[in-house]
């Protein structure tokens, strides 16, 4: 009897190749990084943590834990702490689903979330977004079943950028039973202006089932080095902190991230965050006066709606590499540094 793999595997979505582009080299603006490389803090703190890399880093990622529970004024053991906020929403889901049970997500949204309840045995119900790119609160409400135990919110929504305020959010938890754990997923929180990064972090003091998760990714530009965290409630934390994989968040990444949240740490990401915003706003201001259609945003990226491969191949003859999303009706593009995106605008005005 040859091998088989559960019926999931084959339906979970493949990364497409990227195909080899010629000169001049793309000016990569698919995947939401940041421009920069990571700041001197940062480097110094890895590699300090080469030399140490024969060992084994602390299981229980305590120093790490400390680090982000000072900044953002927490509880230790209200924080887990993974190799990417990708691996602590598919712990979620392995803590409450299996077959039988129900999940939620917006949609289009991020493709993990749909990945997280497959994988988990879960039934699933995506839910379609507002106009502006935000997630329908009100239709995900209703989307709740008697045998729903998990529900995903992305906050700004990628890849339509759209944010729900904090006042939207409490009113949405407040309908939410308090059996179903709500995954608040921040991963671009920092870059939002339309109120205080730090403001959704008083919903934990209101409900035990709620959930929000960071990551280093994006706003502290360690993409590649794969560090993300969740706060919440310290049961649900200590359930993710037992279940995750040993030693996943590896010394190097735990010691960047330790140096992320030093007073010098923030203030770099701080100042690099401000250049973005600004970039962002710029962006948004010349194509509004063109006349050319973009979804208000609070991350740090833009989306275009059109034809897909019409506006790839607009940024394609610029040298920009942004991402299609054909089933989201348009094209993603993040905000890069001032000449990058000057391309952008060349391609689009």
């Amino acid at each position: 009897m040859p091998l088989e793999f559960r019926d999931v595997i084959d339906e979970m979505l493949q990364v497409p190749n990227r195909p080899a582009r010629s000169t001049p080299p793309p000016i990569r603006l698919s995947q939401n990084e940041m421009p920069w490389e990571p700041s001197a803090p940062v480097v110094a703190a890895m590699t300090t943590a080469i030399s140490t890399a024969h060992r084994y880093p602390d299981y229980h990622r305590a120093a790490a834990r400390e680090a982000i529970a000072a900044a953002l004024q927490v509880d230790p053991e209200q924080v887990a702490v993974d190799n990417g906020s990708g691996s602590l929403l598919h712990g979620l889901a392995r803590l409450v689903c299996e077959p039988g049970v129900h999940g939620v997500f917006p949609s289009p949204s991020f493709e993990a979330y749909r990945a997280a309840l497959s994988l988990a045995g879960a039934d699933m119900t995506p839910v379609g977004l507002a106009e502006d790119g935000a997630m329908d609160l009100a239709a995900m409400v209703a989307a709740i079943r008697p045998d729903t135990r998990i529900v995903y919110l992305c906050n700004p929504n990628n890849p339509t950028g759209g944010l729900i305020g904090v006042d939207g959010l409490r009113a949405f938890l407040a309908e939410v039973p308090s059996s179903v754990i709500v995954v608040l997923d921040e991963a671009y929180r920092e870059f939002v202006t339309d109120e205080p990064v730090d403001a959704t972090m008083a919903l934990l003091d209101e409900f035990d089932n709620l959930v929000i998760l960071r990551t280093l990714s994006k706003s502290h530009g360690l993409a590649g080095v794969r560090a993300g965290y969740a706060v919440a409630a310290a049961r649900i934390a200590e359930a993710l902190r037992r279940t995750s994989v040993g030693f996943a968040l590896n010394g190097i990444a735990e010691a960047a991230l330790i140096a992320a949240f030093s007073p010098e740490g923030i203030a770099v990401a701080d100042e690099r965050i401000a250049v973005i915003v600004a970039e962002r706003a710029r962006l948004v201001q010349a194509l509004s006066d063109a006349g050319v259609a973009v979804l208000p945003s609070q991350s740090n990226f833009l989306f275009l709606p059109g034809d897909a491969a019409a506006l790839m191949a607009r940024f394609e003859e610029q040298g920009v590499l942004a991402r299609p999303f054909p089933n989201a009706g348009g094209a993603r593009v993040t905000v890069g540094l001032p000449a990058e995106n000057d391309a952008v605008l060349a391609a689009l005005l």
